[in-house]
């Protein structure tokens, strides 16, 4: 195979898995781990990559926002398995945010035998949570991102800065150990920011495709998180660094099928 058709595949692979190692790569090309690291530094210099500790993973545009239907469809069994781990975190007799997001959605059935306080601004957290009779629920006041149905803007924020919560499960665009945890609006931002600041231990809940990546707008350094919960496709040198900064790291390990 010739040195192009070579790292037309790389970018192939890459753009449909996110992320490629590069042990992966010298045995689907037979060709030495050089030969690879050659092929991933070209590319990254060409801006079709970003070389990560033992791989590479795609380039997202810092504004990038999948569709809510996109979301649905994208990493699911990964994000199932992160469901799963941090609804263990929840205890009986907590009171927790869930910020609306497809791993919060899937929550939800998880927690149902649990009694507890949840707040949410998400409609659909909100509307699942409400038929259990053990789980009370409130649902903050505010704007509606009718795209996905969750609540923000000032008015939010002032809510919020009126409670103080045990655990918050937060969600996000992207973190990374140098540039922090980061979200692709400012409304987002703003509205994760003030929910951290009353909360005892966040939880980040992120799948593989967000650890190591930086979107629009930070939220805060990855120090004011108490957990990080992924699965096994993040990258691990990421994840060590972030690890440094005092963050519990949590790999959530998928069920085989």
């Amino acid at each position: 195979m010739l040195n192009e058709e070579r790292k037309m595949k790389i970018i192939e692979m890459i753009d449909k898995e996110g992320i490629v190692q590069i042990q992966d790569l010298t045995k689907a090309f037979r060709v030495s781990i050089y030969t690879i690291r050659r092929d991933l530094s070209d590319l990254e210099n060409k801006g079709l990559l970003r070389r990560t500790h033992g791989g590479a993973v795609r380039i997202e545009k810092s504004a990038w926002l999948p569709t809510i239907e996109e979301g649905k469809k994208e990493a699911v069994a990964e994000k199932k398995a992160i469901a799963l781990k941090a609804s263990k975190y929840i205890e009986g007799g907590d009171c927790i945010f869930m910020m609306g997001s497809t791993i919060t959605d899937m929550i939800t059935p998880n927690i149902s035998g649990k009694k507890i306080t949840v707040v949410t601004n998400s409609l659909d957290v909100g509307s699942a949570l409400s038929q259990y009779e053990n789980i009370e629920t409130i649902i903050i006041g505010g704007r509606v991102k009718n795209y996905k149905g969750n609540i923000l803007g000032s008015k939010a924020v002032d809510e919020i800065n009126g409670y103080h919560f045990d655990k918050a499960l937060i969600p996000c665009g992207g973190v990374q150990f140098k540039a922090g945890v980061t979200t692709s609006t400012i409304d987002s931002s703003d509205f994760t920011r003030a929910v951290i600041n009353v909360t005892r231990e966040n939880i980040l809940i992120a799948d593989y495709r967000k650890i190591g990546r930086v979107t629009f707008s930070k939220i805060c350094d990855v120090s004011r998180l108490s957990r990080i919960i992924t699965d096994d496709k993040a990258d691990t040198y990421e994840l060590d660094q972030i690890s440094k900064k005092n963050v519990a790291v949590d790999i959530a390990i998928i069920d085989s099928p």
